[in-house]
């Protein structure tokens, strides 16, 4: 809260969706340190379900998991939520799935490793 204003500061939300436990955790851990909420889910069904369902400012999804690849989680998300920011991250950014994501409105691309930095910038208003 800013006290000399009367403001309270809105902390912005971010989904990941990711089946490496250690992508999720680094993610979790740095972002919840900068003060963002942070929720994750190494199921991808899961993680289509809380997408759709749930408030995120950005939703983060890797490429290539197991049940629901990235492309299939963009089309759901943005098939019922258009307004959904997804930013897909991959090993492989010339992956015929990461541009499958894109084309159904994912906002970017983030290879990895990917530097914190890119992903403030898609947090950004």
């Amino acid at each position: 809260m800013n006290a000399a204003r009367g403001e309270v500061a809105v902390q912005k939300s971010i989904l990941v969706i990711d089946d490496e436990t250690m992508i999720l955790e680094a993610i979790k851990i740095i972002f919840e340190d900068m003060g963002y909420s942070v929720h994750t889910t190494s199921d991808p069904l899961k993680g289509t379900e809380e997408a759709i369902h749930g408030t995120y400012d950005l939703i983060l999804t890797d490429i290539r998991m197991p049940q629901r690849n990235g492309a299939e989680i963009t089309e759901a998300v943005r098939a019922a939520r258009p307004d959904a920011r997804i930013l897909v991250i991959t090993a492989f950014p010339n992956d015929a799935l990461a541009e499958r994501a894109l084309a159904a409105g994912a906002v970017g691309l983030l290879r990895k490793p990917f530097e914190i930095a890119r992903i403030l910038d898609f947090l950004k208003d």
